[in-house]
C-alpha cells in the first residue's frame, strides 16, 4: 500500500508520480503497438520500469534493438541480482499509473491481459521534453527503446523468464 500523497518524500513523490508514470506506460504501449500491432503484455510494465528507472541498469542498456536481449543479460548478468525484488517494489507505482491511465482512458484493456491506446493521448509533450532534465529525456528514451527490444525480442513467457521474473 503506498503512502497517502502528502506524506510521500519528495524524491518519491516526483519520481514515482502517477502521471510521470502513466506517460511512460503510454509511450511503452504506442511503441510496442508500432513494432507489432498488437497491445502489450501488462506483465512487460514491471520490467521496463524496473529496469529504466534505474540509472545504473539504464546506463548499460545498448542503443540497438540489433543486440539480442538474450545476450546483453547474458553479458550482463549482474543486472539480474535484485532484479525480482526491484520490479516488486515498482509494481504499486506501477499499479496506481496503470490506474490514473485507465481513468484517463490513455490507456485501456484488451484481450487477455493486454493493454492498448485509448482514445486520449497520454505522451509527453514537446515542450515538457524541450524543457525537461537530461535525466528524464534518458528515461523516457530508454523506456521507448525498451518496448521495441521487447518487440523483438520473442515470446511474453520468454522475455519475463529472463529477467528473472514471474508474473
Amino acid at each position: 500500500m503506498l503512502d497517502v500523497w502528502k506524506r510521500r518524500p519528495p524524491e518519491e513523490a516526483n519520481l514515482f508520480n502517477p502521471a510521470f508514470v502513466a506517460s511512460l506506460l503510454y509511450e511503452f504501449a504506442k511503441e510496442y503497438s508500432k513494432q507489432t500491432g498488437r497491445g502489450v503484455p501488462l506483465t512487460f510494465f514491471g520490467p521496463s520500469l524496473a529496469a529504466v528507472l534505474h540509472r545504473p541498469t539504464r546506463s548499460r542498456l545498448p542503443y540497438s534493438t540489433v543486440t539480442s536481449l538474450y545476450e546483453w543479460l547474458q553479458d550482463n548478468e549482474d543486472i539480474l541480482i535484485g532484479f525480482a525484488k526491484r520490479v516488486q517494489g515498482i509494481s504499486p507505482y506501477c499499479k496506481e499509473a496503470l490506474r490514473f491511465a485507465l481513468q484517463k482512458e490513455t490507456l485501456v484493456l484488451s484481450n487477455g491481459h493486454s493493454i492498448q491506446l485509448g482514445v486520449k493521448k497520454g505522451h509527453f509533450p514537446a515542450n515538457f521534453l524541450r524543457d525537461t532534465t537530461t535525466e528524464t529525456k534518458d528515461i523516457i528514451e530508454r523506456n521507448r527503446f525498451f518496448a521495441r527490444w521487447f518487440a523483438k525480442s520473442g515470446s511474453e513467457a520468454t522475455i519475463v523468464a529472463a529477467w528473472g521474473v514471474r508474473p
